[in-house]
């Protein structure tokens, strides 16, 4: 029991070295074209998560068949650190880069943080976010252009149109919202008066 337990912290080990050594590996292929023209930055940085992970595996999976273990792991529990480590990787550029790239809030705070002696109206706040965020940053145009390069956009001479796949992720994210209720309705039922 007790050398299973001390198994089971290498492999904790292991797998916090390998998150360490995929975000650096994403944020050194960020820097590079790879991948530059996904609209979507969420599908780029998990594609990124991917072949980081890749290229662990192809250099851990050598030492391992050569020595028959690597720090104590053998080969299915080096790529099942591997693995683990991608997904966790996957669940915090979801929930980090992700969110400052996206976030309205974020972009509020920083604009406020340039200009700190400064105070806001609600008014002022929403001015800020329409001009500045929303206009300024092009940030509409960029979603919608986001929208066409997954699928769930199309454009047609008139402008853009839903397209099955788009309206499946609407009715994937209703059922989601059936089991996790959201406190604002509006983003998932628009129309509802």
């Amino acid at each position: 029991m007790k050398a299973e337990i001390k198994k089971l912290f290498k492999a904790v080990g292991i797998c916090i070295c390998m998150c360490f050594f995929i975000a650096v590996g994403v944020a050194l292929l960020l820097r590079t074209p790879l991948l530059a023209g996904q609209k979507a930055f969420l599908y780029r940085l998990l594609m990124l998560d991917a072949i980081s992970s890749v290229l662990i595996l192809v250099i851990i999976i050598p030492f391992i068949v050569k020595r028959g273990k690597l720090f104590g792991q053998g080969l299915s529990e080096g790529i099942m650190c591997v693995g683990l480590s991608a997904l966790f990787m996957a669940i915090f550029f979801s929930l980090g880069p992700m969110t400052i790239e996206r976030s309205y809030t974020i972009y509020s705070l920083a604009d406020m943080a340039d200009h700190a002696d400064i105070v806001y109206s609600s008014d002022d706040i929403k001015s800020q976010f329409i001009d500045g965020y929303i206009e300024g940053a092009n940030e509409s145009q960029k979603r919608l252009d986001e929208q066409v390069a997954i699928g769930n956009l199309e454009l047609s001479e008139d402008g853009y149109r839903i397209t099955e796949k788009g309206q499946r992720l609407v009715k994937i994210f209703r059922l989601v919202e059936t089991v996790f209720p959201v406190p604002d309705e509006n983003s998932i039922y628009p129309n509802r008066k």
